[in-house]
């Protein structure tokens, strides 16, 4: 299954970053890095139903916790993690954060940085998809989490 494995990935790192706070960054903590690191769930963005999804796989595989604590996790990592989370402004984003939000290259994420400076603002998927050197096929894939205020 494609969540179990995911989510397996996600936490595999160990936890060098820290959680947002918020209501529950306690119990993601405790729950998922006694097993797992929590580095990768800064590049997860997954709607509140795959998250519930990823977290009710984990329990059939020995998380523990009440339904109330499963809850607020997963109100947790929709909040801070899931896909209203991951917007990204193509036209403010530093090249590292659209490099790991978006899944571009190193170069891809310069030529966008440098395509700005020179062009001035992005105004639209069509104007983002026509820069050179970026590839658009890889940028649809994620072109829910884009907007270009």
């Amino acid at each position: 299954m494609r969540l179990s494995a995911l989510f397996f990935v996600i936490l595999a790192a160990a936890g060098a970053q820290d959680l947002p706070d918020g209501r529950g960054s306690d119990l993601v903590e405790d729950r998922c890095s006694t097993c797992h690191g929590l580095d990768l769930l800064f590049a997860e963005h997954d709607s509140k139903q795959q998250w519930s999804q990823i977290v009710n796989d984990m329990v059939s595989r020995g998380a523990i916790g009440t339904s109330e604590e499963l809850a607020t996790i997963i109100a947790y990592l929709a909040a801070n993690f899931g896909t209203e989370a991951a917007k990204i402004n193509v036209n403010t984003a530093a090249a590292e954060d659209l490099q790991s939000n978006l899944m571009l290259t190193p170069q891809e994420a310069a030529t966008l940085v440098q395509y700005r400076k020179d062009h001035g603002k992005i105004k639209d998927w069509v104007a983002l998809s026509k820069i050179p050197g970026i590839d658009s096929k890889k940028l649809e894939s994620h072109k829910d989490q884009i907007v270009f205020d």
